[in-house]
């Protein structure tokens, strides 16, 4: 019971994945540098740098898989929690919960089908 919960926890989790990444850097919008860098695809954008980007205490890249896991399914659920994200400059902080990440990344992905 154990291996098939895990499965189908997985199997989301990877779907999240796939359509987070089939939202950001279209290759149609390669030629468009801003097309990633308003609106919802922003928020998007620096969400998987929170998810993916994270640095130690010298600056060197971390793999935090428990903290891939636990966001993705704090996404997946559509968590109140709030979180605060960051862009990789600094240049802009937006503080928002995963229900409000939720709700743009299906707003994008419905999109992209239009």
């Amino acid at each position: 019971k154990q291996w098939y919960q895990r499965r189908v926890r997985g199997g989301r989790l990877f779907r999240l994945l796939c359509k987070i990444n089939s939202i950001l850097d279209r290759p149609e919008h390669q030629l468009d540098p801003t097309w990633c860098e308003t609106g919802e695809r922003h928020l998007l954008k620096i969400f998987r740098n929170y998810l993916f980007h994270k640095v130690d205490d010298v600056g060197a890249p971390w793999i935090d898989l428990p903290h891939i896991l636990m966001t993705l399914n704090k996404l997946d659920a559509g968590s109140s929690e709030q979180i605060t994200l960051t862009s990789p400059h600094e240049q802009s902080v937006m503080i928002c919960s995963y229900k409000d990440v939720r709700y743009n990344f299906e707003k994008c992905y419905a999109e992209m089908f239009r």
